[in-house]
């Protein structure tokens, strides 16, 4: 009997042990169950304010280009409002002409072509008749070309006739216009003509290295020449004068545009300014001069 209640008491015991061990277990499993929720509660609290933080920055940055746009624009507007009108006139340029193109100045005296020479072919004897520059010197000859202006006697001088260059080395000039080309229009080789020309134009500034040097162009001769010969064209008189006009700044002188004082709308000599279609006559010669009166 004592035994049985001894049994009893035993179960009794285990059993309420067993209870209390599972309930304990049981809190430390809530408690703990607990602490991580509580703990995730926090992690989460303090996680959102930092996303805020990080949100605020970005919509700030995003505040501040917009603003930063905003005043660009607006300072753009106002430069755009600010800034004068574009003038729409071409601006003046200040350098001086180049030589090849003489600027038109009208000559002050009448003896300006007395220290000037004018050397040439029976074009510019025919200029040399008309007698409109002055006391002007012409060394000038029918038939005289580039090549023999150098070596032939054409110049009288003291009774004697002498070599251009020889006439030029015995007296001094300041201005030296030069006008060769037409007898040479025939020449096989073209640059030839251009490398004599050349060399005509470094003798005289060996033997005038104070003058003013101008090369004149070709002129033109008339239609009815022109067409007639196919030697004698303005086509290629213009080739020449092109050639010419690089040689001019080539050898830094100065090219006078000659032919446009002669020449009609087409860029032929008129019929009333020749009886031959090549030499000019008095009228035609006059407006030579006052070209040449104007551009220096």
């Amino acid at each position: 009997m004592r035994k049985g209640r001894r049994y009893r008491r035993k179960i009794i015991n285990r059993t309420a042990m067993i209870v209390v061990l599972i309930c304990t277990v049981s809190l430390v499993v809530v408690g703990a169950m607990g602490a991580v929720h509580e703990m995730d509660r926090v992690i989460a609290k303090e996680s959102v304010p930092a996303q805020s933080k990080t949100e605020n920055k970005i919509c700030s940055s995003e505040k501040s280009e917009s603003i930063a746009s905003s005043k660009g624009s607006v300072e753009q507007k106002e430069n755009h409002k600010k800034k004068p009108p574009e003038n729409s006139t071409p601006a003046k340029n200040n350098s001086s002409p180049p030589k090849t193109n003489s600027k038109p100045q009208k000559v002050s005296s009448d003896n300006y072509f007395d220290d000037a020479v004018f050397i040439g072919d029976s074009r510019t004897e025919g200029l040399r008749n008309y007698d409109g520059l002055g006391n002007a010197t012409y060394y000038a000859a029918k038939g005289l070309m580039v090549n023999t202006a150098l070596t032939k006697p054409v110049v009288n001088l003291n009774g004697k006739k002498v070599t251009i260059t020889d006439a030029l080395k015995q007296k001094k000039f300041n201005k030296v216009y030069i006008m060769l080309g037409l007898n040479e229009l025939g020449w096989s080789s073209f640059q030839t003509f251009i490398n004599d020309y050349g060399k005509l134009i470094d003798e005289v500034k060996k033997c005038e290295p104070q003058s003013k040097i101008y090369v004149q162009s070709i002129l033109p001769v008339s239609k009815e020449k022109s067409q007639s010969n196919k030697t004698y064209t303005n086509r290629n008189i213009n080739r020449y004068n092109e050639e010419l006009v690089k040689l001019a700044q080539k050898k830094d002188v100065i090219y006078l545009e000659v032919n446009k004082a002669v020449s009609d709308s087409e860029g032929n000599l008129p019929k009333d300014a020749s009886n031959d279609g090549i030499h000019l006559n008095s009228v035609y010669c006059q407006k030579w001069c006052e070209y040449l009166k104007v551009h220096k």
